[in-house]
């Protein structure tokens, strides 16, 4: 089983690659606009699951406030 630390360092390069991928979308052509948002798609999907995974392994709670704005809008 991984240590805390080391999904900690995966959840946060998760979170760091999706922001680039967001970069990405807002400089891309009309063409390459639905290729970078299926894939924020799939990278925001993986960091939800990597979330819970952590939760429930080591019944921690991850500050919701980001996943809480998603939520309301």
């Amino acid at each position: 089983m991984e240590k805390i630390d080391e999904k900690i360092k995966k959840y946060n390069q998760i979170k760091i690659d999706l922001l680039k991928i967001v970069k990405c979308i807002d400089c891309c052509t009309e063409d390459e606009k639905e290729l970078y948002q299926n894939i924020a798609i799939e990278y925001s999907k993986e960091l939800k699951r990597l979330k819970k995974s952590i939760e429930s392994a080591y019944d921690v709670k991850i500050c919701d406030y980001c996943f809480y704005l998603d939520e309301k809008e």
